[in-house]
């Protein structure tokens, strides 16, 4: 059998938490009258000073209990995003919510928003930035001189600040590279060292080369992964920031030597809003996506062998204003998938198929086919026959892939498998 990149256990496991949230609490949002992109540059310094924010209603348990009713399974939490602020009481600067009137000062949202995945069952993540911070005027989009003394001195910073967050909290399920990572070679930080000594188990979003529990960027961000979307590439980099579409990033090569399979990211509130949709205004909440949209993306991305990372933009006032939208489309959700017609668990494939017969024809909505991807990928294609008669063909399947259907009406299905390497294994298929 050829030689197929195989998933970690910590991959593996990633796979299955399948639906996750990001929590911005984005400070941009209180200015918003400036121009530009301000708050990648020392302006921030001036226009956000901490003791002029005041979140009277921020409550990381509430932001979490929303990702519950969604029914996410992970929650990654913004800690530091491209103005610099820090959303713990950091030791390397004055730049963070320590600062600010909240809980009467010195206080820790990394802590609150831990402690509230605890209380309802989410794993949690954190998001650092290391290519952009305002405080330290490093704008990622500029051309930087990573040999400099200003960016070395930089760098030092950053990793102090990952060395907190790393260490402090307990085993973080995630951690998010927004715009990958400088490799120390081309003069960014040393992370290989901190990860494998505080977070050896975490996934890392666009980390660096050599950590072998990566996943890489779906790009885009509207929550559609390409129809086939392997979970392994030959890319060998992410360093990706997310402003520029980049289909191939998401297809990723079937025959590719590394194992990091896409992750789905979007908005919860559509790109004519403030921020692209990840940071909050007032009069915006129309601006939502429907929870019949956010199916549609769901299908498409978790239901396209990615995981679904769906944004929450966290307001002025420190509360998440959208709880209606999660928890509508949690409810839809569940409503489309928890009842099977029929399911057969890790069906046998005599031939390259298995079949599913119904007592009487079926309207079928949904095929959901899921194949063991502990030894790689080894489905390249497949196809679908309704009593008989071809109906769908695609090629990959991996963790998971949903096949919807307009208006199929049918006695039986077919599923055959047309190209694999080695022995193809489905774990389960389930029609709804």
């Amino acid at each position: 059998m050829e030689n197929i990149a195989k998933p970690t256990k910590q991959q593996l496991d990633w796979h299955e938490l399948e639906l996750g949230v990001l929590i911005h609490y984005c400070l941009e949002m209180y200015r918003p009258e400036l121009p530009g992109e301000w708050y990648k540059t020392a302006v921030v310094r001036e226009a956000l000073p901490p003791e002029t924010i005041h979140p009277t209603k921020l409550d990381p348990e509430q932001w979490v209990r929303c990702a519950a009713l969604l029914g996410a399974k992970y929650a990654v939490l913004v800690a530091k995003h491209t103005t610099g602020f820090a959303l713990w009481d950091t030791k390397v600067n004055d730049f963070s919510i320590a600062h600010t009137d909240w809980r009467g000062g010195g206080g820790d949202v990394c802590r609150a928003f831990v402690d509230a995945c605890a209380k309802y069952g989410l794993k949690p993540g954190f998001y650092y930035s290391t290519v952009c911070n305002g405080y330290y005027d490093i704008n990622d989009s500029l051309p930087q001189d990573t040999r400099g003394e200003a960016y070395r001195a930089y760098v030092k910073n950053v990793e102090a600040q990952v060395k907190e967050l790393w260490s402090s909290y307990g085993p973080l399920v995630e951690i998010w590279f927004d715009g990958g990572v400088i490799p120390p070679e081309e003069g960014g930080p040393d992370l290989m060292p901190l990860l494998q000594k505080y977070q050896p188990d975490a996934i890392c979003f666009q980390g660096p080369k050599a950590w072998p529990h990566n996943v890489r960027w779906v790009g885009n961000e509207d929550g559609l992964a390409p129809e086939n979307c392997w979970a392994t590439t030959n890319a060998g980099d992410a360093r990706f920031d997310g402003t520029v579409p980049e289909e191939q990033a998401g297809v990723g090569d079937p025959d590719g030597r590394y194992y990091w399979p896409a992750e789905t990211d979007m908005p919860n509130r559509t790109h004519a809003a403030f921020g692209g949709g990840w940071s909050w205004q007032p009069n915006e909440a129309h601006l939502c996506y429907t929870p019949e949209q956010l199916l549609d993306c769901y299908i498409r991305s978790v239901g396209r062998n990615s995981n679904l990372l769906l944004g929450m933009a966290i307001s002025r006032d420190g509360d998440f204003q959208d709880e209606e939208q999660f928890r509508a489309f949690g409810k839809l959700i569940r409503e489309t998938f928890s009842d099977p017609i029929r399911q057969l668990d890790r069906p046998v494939l005599a031939d390259c198929r298995c079949e599913i017969r119904f007592d009487a024809p079926q309207r079928v909505r949904y095929l959901v086919l899921r194949e063991d991807i502990s030894e790689g990928q080894r489905i390249r294609a497949f196809r679908i026959l309704a009593d008989g008669k071809p109906v769908y063909e695609s090629e990959c399947i991996g963790h998971k892939r949903i096949v919807p259907f307009e208006s199929l009406t049918a006695a039986g299905l077919v599923i055959e498998i047309t190209n694999a390497v080695g022995g193809p294994v489905l774990r389960d298929v389930a029609v709804y």
